[in-house]
Formats: C-alpha cells, structure tokens, sequence
C-alpha cells in the first residue's frame, strides 16, 4: 500500500517537472480522493493550477494544505505568490512573513517579499530584503537581478553593475544581464564589455531569447561609438528576433479603438459626470516620449507622491469595458463606482502619504474616457514627441511588458497612429481636460514649460520641479538613467544620425 502510494506521488511530481499541469491535477484529483490529508499533493495541485492561471482554484487548494500542515512553508511562500499574482500584495506580505517567521533564511519567501516591497515602491525595504536572500544563497541570480534592477531604480548604478557582472560570472549566457549592462555603460571608453559580448555571439551556443539581449545591447555599444549603420544592423535582428516569438495582433488594438469612439461618440461628459473631488495626475504617452521626465519633474514637488507605472487602472478599465459591451451597456447608465473601488483598493497596497499622486501607466490614453467619468478633476498629461524621434527610440529598446507592435517597424507606425487617432480624439470630445506638453519643447525651454506643468496640475510652485534630477523616487522604466540627469537635448532630432543610413525606415510616419 505504502509502496503504491510513493510510486503515484512520484508519478504526479515527474508530470510537474516536464510541467504537464493539466495531467498533473488530473491525477492529484484522484489521489486526493483516498488521501485527502496530503499537503504535498495539495500543493502540487495549487501549483499546477497556478501555473495556468486558475488562482481561485489554487488558493483552495493551497489554504486546505495550510489546514492541514501549518509548517509546510512551500505552501505559505506559493500562498504568498497567488496572491502576488492576483495583485493582492497585502495578503501577499502575510503569507511571506508567516514563512520566514518558520525560517528566516528561506530564500524564495525572502526573495518573493522583497518583489512584493519592490512593487509597491518600498524600495528600501526590498533592497534589505534581497541582501538577506543573498547571504543564504550569494549564486542565486534571481536575487542579483532583483538586487540589481533595485540599486538601479534609485540611482545606485555601481552597485547595480556589481550585480550584473556577478550574474555574468555566474552564468555567462544569462543575457539579460549583458542587455542591463548596456544601458548603464558607455562604450565610448567601455571596451572589456563589448568585446565579451561579441565573443558571446560567437563562441556560445545561445537561444533566440538569449541572442536577442545581446543584439540590443550590442546596437546600444555601437551607437555610443557612433557607428549607426552598425547600430541598426543590431537592432534590426533584435526586433526581428524578438516579434516572432509573440502572436500579437495589431487588428485587435485597431478594433479596440473603433468600439471605444463608437460607445463615447454620443457620450455628453458634461451632463454624466458624478461629483469627486479627487485629483489624481495620470500621465499617459507612448514610451520613450519623455513621460518618466514629465512624472519625475511633477514628483519633485512636495505634495507630489510617484506611484510609476502601476498599470491597474488600464486593467479594471479594459475589464468593464468588454462588460458594457456583451451586456449591452449604455455609457449614461453606467456606474463607475464599481470601476473607482477597485482602483482604489488596488492603490490601498501603496503607502500614499502625499497629498496627490501620479500614475504613469501609458496605456491610460485608451481609457481617457473613463478616467473623466471616475474623476472629472484628475490631471490628465499627454507627453508627445517627434513621431520619428519617438518610434526609432522605442525600435532601439527592449522591453518587459509593452506589446510585440514594438518590434516591427511597420506596426510600430501603425500603433503610433493608434496613440495618435484615440489620443485626438478625447483631445476634441474633453479638450479641457487634457494637457499636452511636447518633449522637444520642455527641453527647449525648461523653465517655462515646467512651471505650467506645475500650474496646469493646480499645484504651488516649487523650486524643486527644477531640480527633479535630485528627485530620489525609483524610477523603474528604461529611461532611469536619462531622467536622474538635468535636461539635456541629444535625444531631440535623434531621427537624423539614422536617415541617412536608411531612407526608408519609418517612412510611413
């Protein structure tokens, strides 16, 4: 019988490793049936539902193994992460604590509280947190990434290229590392590296993930050393690495935005709007079109509070807009109370202590609308940028969460036009309610743009929106270091190093 019951187990846990969740909870259902106490079962199964993204079947299965064996710590720390996963971060926290309270050198749960802190911009209290995961495990990479991307975000970046470099040290074919690296070095003067990651592409047997870090990192060293044709060699492979791993489909954000001006169209903001006095400060733009500079400038003041790109308004927005539309909804009858509380409960998981705050989640600009009908005095910022500039900053980039429209440069073009037709039109149905401030104009003239950003925000003046490179908030998007430097104009007409090279690139815009 004993015998039997182990060669299940080991059946179960062998589906798991070649991560066959489906079989996995097939079989941990059955086994359940007769041994319904077996907390390891319990958690294979939560985990096999985790990792498909069934959290409320996961959650289930994870309390009643906590039931049952209150010191498995595996399942406190996997009860942590499925609430991490469902944006529950205070929960989250808890789960944590009670497993590092059982050890307090348990790597994950001290490396999975420190994301938590991290998210919710408890930069300190994360970077802490690491240093403990590192001295119970100082070969992990994920916890010299995390420490790295930390020290990063606050403007540490000897310390975050420590980091990196261990992790090239530890595994030279973690690329990633070698892509981080690039944008905290100049390789005007910064040979070793470059050269080790030539050598990289020569001598490794590397995946198409891992190649494509090294191509952007590579097209960075070789615009640093003026090189552009070079440059754009690089970047052009990256993109066309990286696009055809994704099935992203333009058409559906193209459908989006018609189903959006259709259901606003007729929608009288004047006549609809309920009463709120809160002002929060969206600010919304394409990437790389200056709105970590604009947020940073405007979290410089003292009744200012960044929040970054919390990305959840977008979420609950998208959420009850495909409802309206299969319930049929009319947009008057709507209430946006439903939309309001849970934005609200989600900024609950952030230490607000400031009077105002800003949210820079980029994809907002589809949900202006919304954003009006919920506060129809909230701030709302569109940071524009020479279409041309902007697009081939972003085809220079490699990033975590944006859509794959951004490695090809025929649906960049066609996404920028997205940005462009919604933005215009909320422009024309709230013109009131939308400030636009042009990036090559706030580099221009300083002073006087960052005054009516202060102004237009209905704040007092404060000197230290001209001094927003000493602002210590962490910055999180790619732009961290450009935006801890005092304004300077090498990024405007930056077009003009590449046509020249390429007549053709972008030549839809």
């Amino acid at each position: 019988m004993e015998n039997n019951i182990q060669s299940q187990l080991q059946k179960i846990i062998n589906f798991y490793k070649i991560k066959d969740y489906k079989k996995v909870i097939e079989l941990s259902t059955l086994f359940l049936k007769k041994n319904s106490e077996s907390d390891i079962v319990l958690n294979l199964l939560g985990l096999s539902y985790q990792k498909i993204g069934r959290y409320d079947k996961s959650e289930t299965s994870f309390v009643i193994a906590n039931q049952i064996n209150p010191d498995n710590i595996s399942v406190l720390n996997n009860l942590g992460n499925n609430f991490k996963y469902k944006l529950e971060f205070t929960r989250s926290r808890e789960y944590f604590y009670k497993a590092i309270e059982k050890n307090s050198n348990y790597t994950e749960a001290l490396l999975n509280l420190g994301t938590v802190e991290f998210v919710t911009n408890n930069n300190e209290t994360a970077i802490k947190l690491f240093e403990r995961a590192l001295k119970t495990n100082n070969k992990a990479i994920p916890i010299h990434l995390n420490l790295a991307i930390g020290y990063q975000s606050l403007g540490n970046f000897d310390k975050a290229i420590h980091h990196l470099k261990e992790i090239n040290n530890l595994d030279e074919k973690f690329t990633r590392a070698d892509k981080m690296l690039s944008s905290l070095l100049n390789y005007k003067t910064e040979i070793n590296h470059y050269n080790k990651m030539l050598d990289k592409l020569e001598r490794l047997e590397l995946t198409n993930e891992q190649k494509i870090y090294l191509f952007f990192a590579l097209g960075k060293a070789y615009e640093d050393k003026e090189n552009y044709s070079k440059a754009l060699d690089y970047f052009k492979s990256g993109n066309k690495h990286k696009r055809k791993n994704s099935n992203y489909d333009l058409k559906k954000d193209e459908d989006l935005v018609r189903q959006i001006k259709s259901n606003f169209k007729n929608f009288d903001f004047k006549k609809n709007l309920k009463e709120n006095n809160k002002k929060p400060i969206f600010i919304v733009g394409m990437p790389r079109s200056g709105t970590t500079l604009v947020e940073q400038i405007i979290s410089s003041h003292k009744d200012v509070q960044s929040l970054g790109e919390i990305n959840f308004f977008n979420i609950v927005a998208d959420q009850e807009f495909r409802r309206i539309q299969k319930e049929n909804l009319k947009l008057d009858l709507y209430d946006v109370e439903t939309m309001i509380k849970k934005y609200e409960n989600h900024l609950n998981n952030f230490e607000i202590e400031k009077k105002f705050f800003t949210d820079k989640t980029l994809l907002n600009f589809f949900w202006i609308g919304f954003i009006k009908m919920c506060y129809p005095k909230a701030k709302i910022i569109n940071c524009l940028r020479d279409a041309k500039d902007n697009c081939l900053s972003i085809y220079k980039n490699l990033f975590d969460y944006e859509g794959a429209w951004c490695y090809d440069e025929s649906e960049l073009t066609s996404y920028y036009k997205i940005f462009i037709d919604i933005t215009q039109f909320w422009k024309k149905k709230i013109p009131e309610s939308i400030y636009e401030i042009r990036y090559e104009e706030l580099i221009n003239y300083p002073e006087k743009n960052i005054k009516d950003l202060v102004d237009y925000c209905e704040l007092d003046w404060d000197e230290s929106c001209l001094d927003f490179h000493k602002n210590k908030s962490a910055i999180k998007t790619l732009s961290v270091n450009q935006a801890r430097k005092k304004i300077y104009s090498s990024s405007v007409n930056s077009f003009s190093k590449y046509q020249d090279i390429s007549n053709n690139l972008f030549k839809n815009l």
